[in-house]
């Protein structure tokens, strides 16, 4: 039996675990497959459209006393925030920012997207240092999807920024086909296909001056931070990475780093299981049953921590019949009365669309309720996207969310 088990590996649920396994736990996250990471930007967003996050997550808490942020409580907020760099720092992938002020980044749009904290090697692409007057080049690889350097040069361009693009040639490979983001990382790290690219790069800075070049997230799985320092060293600028449509090179590192320390301090990992349904005993939850390859594994534990998220992690589904259902626990949901309500009218709705808050309602220790306020078990807790009455991609709150409702779980 383990003390802990953690039903999904994003970032609550990888918190979660972390925090109970440093207590002395022997702890299990269980999960169908990889969280959020593997599609997120790799950055940790707090709070959308404010200047400063922390100060607005105070306002978002008295405002709406059932927020996860309101629950947590800001020293959960801090502390996990606190954590994640801490073990980024250790692994060598150090995270920049500030409570107190969103960075503005580049999208593979060439959009300024805000966000509190980025990886070391995004830094140099906030949009306050762009706007300095100096040229910026913005490069890729025509073999890469879905990254298209001039568009996002002109409508960098169209932000005050002085951006220009440019195609790089492949370096030599072996590899014939299907240049993923993935691949292109690896290859990154290969140190032959990492002098072509930074003689390539040279020879751009050298012809037109440029300061900094933006170049997809590719650069690396492993070791980000060192790539990067010597593509900027060989081409004599600085370099920031941009994050790509999934898949998430960036993201993966963030699951990565988090990954390794949750094994480090003795916990386990098992992917794969999908969780069908659970034996209770009175309020307590006693054993969930995962889908296994001839019949059912069931698991035990003395506690229990739900961060499967909602709809966008497949936490919450929808039936033929047109109800949501929460998947792992079957779990009672705050959400719209019946499919009418799941939309606002206008597609493009200053308040979001209602079926985005769809989640588990649960009480100030994050523990599941009913619809009459009743305690559904005494010994789960639901973190992350799991959790009712917000919407984190509208909010921009989806990383800051997760880490401290993850964390607030792993203290408890």
């Amino acid at each position: 039996m383990y003390d802990t088990i953690v039903i999904g590996a994003g970032l609550s649920g990888m918190l979660a675990a972390i925090g109970r396994a440093e207590r002395g736990e022997k702890v299990l996250v269980l999960a169908k497959g990889h969280g959020a990471t593997h599609w997120s930007t790799g950055c940790i967003d707090l709070l959308a459209d404010v200047d400063d996050p922390l100060a607005g997550i105070a306002q978002l808490a008295i405002q709406h006393p059932h927020h996860p942020y309101a629950l947590a409580g800001p020293a959960m907020i801090e502390q996990g925030i606190a954590r994640v760099r801490a073990i980024g720092e250790a692994a060598g992938y150090p995270f920049a920012g500030s409570f107190n002020r969103n960075l503005l980044l580049p999208t593979a749009l060439g959009a300024l997207r805000p966000t509190a904290f980025a990886p070391a090697t995004m830094i140099a692409g906030d949009a306050r240092q762009l706007r300095d007057g100096r040229p910026t080049l913005i490069a890729g690889f025509a073999e890469l999807r879905d990254f298209f350097p001039p568009l996002i040069a002109a409508n960098l361009r169209a932000q005050g920024i002085a951006a220009e693009a440019a195609q790089l040639t492949l370096p030599p490979t072996q590899r014939q086909h299907d240049f993923s983001p993935v691949t292109l990382a690896r290859l990154c790290e290969q140190p032959a296909f990492r002098a072509n690219l930074g003689e390539q790069l040279a020879a751009y800075v050298r012809k037109g001056g440029y300061a900094r070049i933006g170049l997809p997230a590719i650069l690396g799985l492993k070791h980000a931070t060192e790539v990067v320092r010597d593509l900027q060293n060989r081409a004599g600028a600085l370099i920031f990475e941009i994050p790509t449509l999934p898949v998430s090179v960036a993201g993966m590192r963030l699951y990565q780093i988090l990954e390794d320390e949750l094994l480090r301090l003795g916990g386990r990992i098992q992917l794969g299981g999908f969780v069908q349904r659970a034996e209770r005993i009175s309020d307590t939850l006693v054993a969930v049953f995962s889908e296994a390859a001839a019949r059912e594994q069931r698991h035990t534990a003395r506690r229990w921590v739900l961060a499967t998220g909602g709809i966008l992690g497949g936490g919450v589904r929808a039936t033929p019949d047109g109800h949501l259902h929460e998947t792992a626990l079957d779990l009672p949901l705050q959400t719209p009365d019946g499919r009418a309500g799941w939309f606002a009218p206008r597609f493009l709705n200053a308040h979001g669309h209602p079926v985005f808050q769809t989640g588990v309602r649960v009480d100030q220790r994050l523990r599941p309720l009913d619809a009459a306020g009743q305690l559904v078990y005494e010994n789960v807790q639901i973190v992350g996207g799991a959790l009712a009455g917000y919407d984190p991609i509208r909010e921009g709150n989806l990383e800051g969310a997760a880490i401290a409702t993850g964390w607030a779980a792993g203290q408890a």
